[in-house]
């Protein structure tokens, strides 16, 4: 015998609700670091360095690991209130 597929009722909440406020913060911490990482001219240069690398490398890298942690809190505040929902079988 052949198992009925799951019903496919919509879930009681798809998504995360999110007031105005807390889209305004996830916005400012995922394009700050986004938005200075593509303003070239603000690190075209290659004084001061640090540990031997000139300010261009390190500042990138140091907007990437922002842009992460961004990215990461974002992703916190947006997800912090859901259940873990899987297929068990």
């Amino acid at each position: 015998m052949i198992p009925s597929p799951p019903s496919s009722a919509p879930p009681d909440n798809p998504r995360p609700t999110l007031s105005w406020t807390k889209r305004v913060i996830c916005a400012v911490l995922v394009a700050t670091p986004v938005m200075l990482a593509l303003s070239v001219p603000l690190y075209q240069r290659t004084e001061p360095t640090l540990g031997g690398l000139p300010f261009f490398y390190w500042f990138q890298m140091t907007m990437a690991v922002a842009a992460a942690c961004g990215c990461g809190a974002t992703y916190f505040i947006a997800f912090r209130n859901e259940t873990e929902t899987g297929d068990t079988q």
